[in-house]
């Protein structure tokens, strides 16, 4: 498999995938906020916001990776990457409200958080967690 990186976003948010930057478009950056491209080799194929604001809770906001780049385990990559970004702002769990942006069902789309190791909340089975302070 290639190599998945990926690249802090600041105020120059381009794209050369139209869907890329329409999500980007969409979802606005503030200091409130972290963003990153996530790259194969040398393409562009996913569009990452993360919430930084909660004290003790890294939230990933969004994962958006291009159709043509689904299924060849980015997303796996992604929610490690979180969870390493979680760990190293010192934050004690990773957050993901489960919401397709996608054909996608939500059933589906919780069933795949599962499988990557979050887990549903009591407060809401949409919510699903990563405890950071376990080791992996």
């Amino acid at each position: 498999m290639k190599k998945i990186r990926f690249e802090e976003l600041g105020s120059h948010r381009m794209f050369a995938l139209p869907e890329l930057q329409a999500r980007a478009d969409h979802n606005p950056l503030d200091e409130k906020r972290k963003q990153y491209r996530v790259w194969l080799g040398d393409d562009e194929v996913a569009f990452l916001t993360f919430d930084i604001f909660l004290p003790d809770e890294l939230n990933l906001y969004e994962i958006f990776v291009a159709r043509r780049y689904r299924r060849q385990g980015v997303g796996s990559e992604v929610i490690r990457f979180a969870a390493d970004l979680g760990r190293l702002m010192c934050k004690k769990r990773l957050s993901i409200w489960a919401r397709p942006l996608s054909h996608q069902s939500q059933e589906d789309l919780i069933a795949w958080y599962v499988r990557r190791g979050l887990k549903p909340t009591e407060e809401d089975d949409e919510l699903l967690v990563i405890d950071l302070s376990e080791q992996d």
